[in-house]
């Protein structure tokens, strides 16, 4: 449970100088804790940081490596017994992986601090110049810099992952199917229309793997890349393509015979058709219809965008809630990613999604998503 009090940092402080060590020591448990708690007299013992001191390069290390304590930052002295100068950091580095870590350097050394953070520091301090809140905010600020770091980090390998995963497990496999079914030459109607289906859906497996591919390079673009895209053009040919795919589901486009255009990348597509393959899974087998609707109105809060309603059983209210989560899987469906990547696709495109339930047994959901206009400049 939550209680709004955040958990201590543990910093090691590698510094031989006992009096120095001493008086970071002082300045980081008072005033982290003081900060944390918005006061300036008494401290709270749960939010005072532990200060671990190591006065050698050899002694940091052996912490470091130690796997019963986790450090959350190193406070590093460049100029110790057994080590100095930029080698220092250097041999810190090789030590940790995910740990911050903050140099102090003597007051003619500002040149190496610099080249120190050009080496992985997250920073780096004047001893001269080190007041209580200065060493304060540079320590709160480089572990989180570095939190977040080594979260978009394990973002991009999952990423790698995936991108060789689609585009070279799934996709060779996709090609053996086809090699296979082009050797076959069946007489039988039945077998003919068998083996087309077969063909057809390899074929799009190997589509589909271009696409991802594409898309997890696009999602490791920062800041994404928005154009001009066509939106009622994006709707009509996914719409057309829904419907070869699924002869038993109609699907109503309602559009408003003008041109609207919103900013978004190539990938709009597969944000329409993960949004319409999602109310087919609620209308499937019952002859189910779907009605698509562009979105342009004008007034005080313009609104631009598209909305997919369809007349299924509707989703439950705890479902309601993690529609969108990662590992949600519909009932009646193979994957639970649909939602999930078109959220993560608006959110690139600074829009907004929305889903509604309409009252009654059977009056269906509707997905709303809202973009933003596309402007000259955007063309």
């Amino acid at each position: 449970m939550t209680t709004g009090q955040p958990d201590p940092y543990t910093v090691l402080l590698v510094e031989d100088d006992d009096l120095q060590a001493r008086l970071y020591q002082m300045m980081l448990s008072q005033n982290i804790g003081n900060q944390r708690n918005g006061t300036h007299g008494g401290r709270s013992s749960k939010s005072v940081p532990t200060v671990e001191i190591a006065e050698t390069l050899a002694d940091a290390q052996d912490v470091l490596r130690d796997a019963s304590t986790s450090i959350d930052l190193v406070l590093l002295d460049l100029n110790l017994s057994d080590s100095s100068g930029l080698d220092t950091l250097d041999s810190v580095l090789e030590t940790v992986d995910k740990t911050a870590v903050v140099v102090l350097t003597a007051m003619d050394d500002a040149m190496i601090g610099r080249e120190a953070v050009e080496r992985g520091a997250q920073d780096y301090l004047l001893k001269d110049h080190v007041t209580p809140r200065l060493l304060v905010q540079t320590v709160t600020y480089a572990i989180e810099r570095r939190k977040r770091a080594a979260e978009l980090e394990r973002q991009r390998r999952e990423l790698a992952v995936l991108h060789w995963l689609v585009r070279h497990e799934i996709r060779e496999d996709a090609v053996i199917v086809l090699g296979w079914g082009a050797e076959l030459s069946p007489s039988d109607p039945d077998e003919k229309r068998t083996i087309s289906r077969i063909v057809d859906a390899g074929e799009h497996i190997v589509e589909l793997t271009e696409s991802v591919g594409a898309m997890v390079q696009t999602l490791d673009e920062r800041p994404p890349e928005l154009t001009a895209i066509d939106l009622e053009g994006v709707l009509a040919e996914e719409i057309e393509r829904l419907e070869t795919r699924y002869d038993d589901v109609e699907v109503s486009f309602d559009r408003t015979g003008e041109a609207v255009s919103v900013k978004a990348d190539r990938f709009l597509n597969v944000v329409v058709r993960n949004v319409l393959t999602n109310a087919v899974v609620y209308t499937e087998g019952r002859d189910g219809e779907v009605t698509v609707s562009v979105i342009d109105e004008d007034g005080d809060e313009p609104s631009v965008g598209f909305s997919v309603s369809d007349d299924g059983s509707g989703v439950s209210l705890a479902d309601h809630q993690r529609i969108t989560d990662r590992e949600y899987t519909p009932e009646g469906a193979r994957s639970g990613v649909g939602l999930y990547l078109v959220q993560t696709f608006v959110d690139r495109y600074g829009g907004r999604l929305e889903i509604e339930e309409e009252s009654g047994p059977e009056a269906g959901t509707t997905v709303r998503v809202s973009l933003e206009p596309a402007t000259a400049d955007a063309e």
